[in-house]
C-alpha cells in the first residue's frame, strides 16, 4: 500500500455516521451521533461544506482531522477562526503521512473561508509543530478539592508539560490532603462572609440566549483589549444552552437590570465540578471588578458544591490582564494554582497580519468554554 492508496479530502454525508463510530472505536468512548453533529456540523458557520478532513482506504474511514468554526472578537470587530479537533489516524495507518495531507486540505479550506487563527489543546505538540503551528502556552489548573476523592481523581488525570514541577504541586497537594481541603474550605468559609452587599446588585440564573452577552463582551474588549470568544445570543445557544453532552448552569450577575457578567459551570459525568466560563464588566465606580469576580466564583463554587461535587477545576492559561484578576481572586476564595495541563497550539492563516497574534499570546483572554463543551 502506498500514500497514493489512501484517499484524503472533505467528509461526505453519507460518512458522517461512520467517522463517529471510528473515533468511538479507537477511543472506546461512546459518543453519539448527535454530539458529533453538535460538534462538527450544527456550528455557527454557514457554510455548505463542513471543515471535517477524513483520511480513506478501501471506502473505510482510517483518518479524521476536524475544525470547529468560532467567531473571536478584537478591537477591530468579529472574525472567524477555528478549534482544532478531531485528530485521529487508525495505528494500522500511520508512517503515510495522513496528518498532514489531512491538515493540507484543512489549511485550504481555512485560507478559501478566511480564517485568522487555527487554534487547540493538545498532548502531541510536535506533530502540529511540523506544521508550523506554535505553542503559545499550557494550561494549568485552578482548583479546589471538596474531598479526598477530588484530590484521587486529579492524580489520575493524564500530564503533560513540566513534570518536575508536576509532580511536585501533586505531592504536596496529597501530603496535606487533609489540611489542603480544611485551608479550601476555611478560605471559602471566609470569602462567604466578605460577599459583597449593594443595593441593586443580584445574581440570577440566565436560562435563554440574551442579546446582553453580546454587549457585555464588546464592552470587555473595550476596556481590556485583546481578543476572545464572541459570546453572543448564538454562541450562547450553542456552546452551553444545546450542548448535547452536559448543560451549563450559567449565573449572570445585575446591577439594577443591567448585566454586567457572568459564570457559567456544571457537574461533569465524573463528579467533578468545572467552572466553564467567566466574564466581567462593571463600572469601577460602582463596584470593583475584583468584587464582581469574587461573587461570580463563589457562585460557582457554592452551587457545585451543593451539587455534590468532589470539587470543582477551572483554567489559568496566560497573563491576560482579567485572567491575572481571576486567579488572583481564586486563590483569595481557596483555589489552589496547579502547573499542569495541555500545550496550546496556534497557527495563522493570514500571513502574519495585526489580528495573528501569535508573538502576544497574553492577548487571548481564554476559558475553559474553549473546549468542545465534553464537561459543559
Amino acid at each position: 500500500m502506498t500514500e497514493q492508496d489512501i484517499l484524503v479530502r472533505l467528509v461526505e454525508d453519507s460518512e458522517m455516521q461512520a467517522c463517529n463510530l471510528f473515533h468511538n472505536k479507537l477511543y472506546k468512548k461512546s459518543r453519539s451521533f448527535e454530539q458529533w453533529q453538535w460538534e462538527f456540523k450544527s456550528n455557527l458557520y454557514n457554510s455548505s461544506s463542513v471543515p471535517f478532513a477524513v483520511a480513506v482506504n478501501q471506502g473505510q474511514i482510517v483518518g479524521t482531522q476536524a475544525l470547529i468554526p468560532i467567531r473571536m472578537i478584537d478591537r477591530t470587530g468579529v472574525y472567524w477562526t477555528a478549534k482544532s479537533e478531531e485528530t485521529l489516524v487508525d495505528p494500522q495507518f500511520r508512517g503515510n503521512k495522513l496528518f498532514e495531507r489531512m491538515y493540507t486540505v484543512l489549511f485550504n479550506y481555512a485560507k478559501e473561508h478566511n480564517y485568522v487563527n487555527i487554534w487547540g489543546f493538545t498532548p502531541a505538540a510536535k506533530a502540529f509543530t511540523r506544521l508550523d503551528f506554535s505553542i503559545s502556552a499550557r494550561t494549568e489548573q485552578l482548583f479546589i478539592p471538596f474531598s479526598q476523592k477530588a484530590i484521587s481523581m486529579l492524580l489520575a488525570k493524564g500530564t503533560s508539560g513540566t513534570q518536575s514541577t508536576i509532580k511536585r504541586s501533586l505531592r504536596n497537594i496529597v501530603a496535606h490532603a487533609g489540611g489542603r481541603i480544611a485551608q479550601s474550605v476555611a478560605a471559602f468559609k471566609i470569602s462567604m462572609q466578605r460577599r459583597v452587599k449593594l443595593t441593586g446588585l443580584k445574581l440570577e440564573n440566565i436560562c435563554d440566549p440574551t442579546d446582553e452577552t453580546a454587549e457585555v463582551c464588546q464592552r470587555f474588549i473595550d476596556r481590556w483589549g485583546g481578543r476572545t470568544i464572541y459570546r453572543d445570543s448564538n454562541y450562547f445557544k450553542w456552546r452551553f444552552f444545546t450542548n448535547p453532552y452536559v448543560r451549563s448552569n450559567i449565573a449572570g450577575i445585575f446591577f439594577e437590570k443591567e448585566l454586567l457578567g457572568w459564570v457559567a459551570f456544571s457537574l461533569g459525568d465524573d463528579g467533578m465540578g468545572y467552572l466553564i466560563d467567566l466574564m466581567v464588566n462593571g463600572d469601577e465606580s460602582r463596584i470593583s471588578t475584583e468584587s464582581l469576580v469574587r461573587e461570580l466564583l463563589l457562585e460557582a463554587v457554592i452551587r457545585t458544591r451543593n451539587m455534590g461535587a468532589y470539587g470543582i477545576r477551572s483554567w489559568h492559561v496566560n497573563e491576560h490582564p482579567f485572567d491575572r484578576i481571576v486567579t488572583r481572586v481564586a486563590k483569595k476564595v481557596g483555589f489552589f494554582h496547579i502547573k499542569r495541563g495541555h500545550a496550546f497550539v496556534l497557527y495563522d492563516c493570514d500571513g502574519g497580519s495585526s489580528r495573528s497574534a501569535a508573538d502576544n499570546f497574553n492577548e487571548w483572554y481564554i476559558t475553559r468554554a474553549f473546549t468542545q463543551g465534553l464537561h459543559g
